[in-house]
């Protein structure tokens, strides 16, 4: 559980800072000088961005306790029936693929580019749809070969639903902002939108990158089982 502690606690201190940036604790009305020197403005976060990052947090939070979990119930020993790893290599490519074209989309939109905001827009969404499309390929091909009592094969099927069920919630705003970008007067406006699409599909990304470190025991992701097992 050392991996869901050091989260906590990686949370903590980005919300210490947070909170620190909004002078929480002055006192203008006790602070000396002339009257026009107005104390400095907390740096403020758009609510809606807020709102997500709070979300991003829980929805990790969620996973980390699942990957404890998987750590603690699957010895390293216990062979495994996972599904093709070039599957999920190539839906793994596409999620990567999906993040970089929505960031894409929001640099063009900030310099006022419809057409390509719309083709990053388009091309993630088209990724998207190959990364769920491989998962349930996946999916299917461990229900042919794992069985009921197989931990392992649970685990896996229940994390990477978990995440496309993330994933497609995703999507559907992802058509709304597309939409909404297709017929705004100015791209620009869309920016802001565009940027939280960015901001969920890298932090999805990020999740699956975990995961498929831990079930496929990949060696970037040694140290994290280590974590979890102390």
């Amino acid at each position: 559980m050392s991996l869901v502690l050091l989260y906590l606690a990686a949370l903590g201190l980005v919300a210490a800072r947070w909170l620190s940036r909004q002078r929480l604790a002055s006192k203008p009305w006790l602070e000396a000088g002339p009257t026009l020197a107005l104390s400095p403005r907390p740096v403020a976060m758009p609510t809606a961005r807020l709102g997500l990052a709070v979300f991003l947090a829980a929805v990790g939070l969620l996973f980390m306790l699942l990957v404890a979990a998987y750590t603690m119930r699957v010895p390293p020993e216990i062979w495994r029936r996972l599904p093709d790893p070039r599957i999920v290599w190539l839906t793994t490519g596409l999620l990567i693929v999906a993040s970089l074209a929505l960031h894409g989309a929001k640099g063009a939109a900030a310099h006022g580019e419809r057409d390509g905001a719309l083709l990053g827009l388009t091309g993630a969404a088209i990724a998207t749809l190959g990364f769920i499309a491989g998962q349930v390929l996946a999916w299917r091909q461990l229900a042919d070969t794992a069985s009921v009592s197989d931990a392992a094969a649970a685990f896996f099927i229940l994390m990477t639903a978990l995440h496309a069920l993330h994933l497609g919630g995703g999507f559907v705003a992802l058509g709304i902002v597309t939409a909404r970008s297709a017929r705004a007067g100015a791209v620009e406006d869309a920016q802001p939108a565009i940027g939280l699409c960015a901001l969920y599909w890298d932090a999805l990304l990020a999740i699956w990158l975990v995961l498929f470190g831990i079930l496929f025991r990949t060696p970037w992701t040694g140290w994290i089982e280590a974590l979890c097992r102390t």
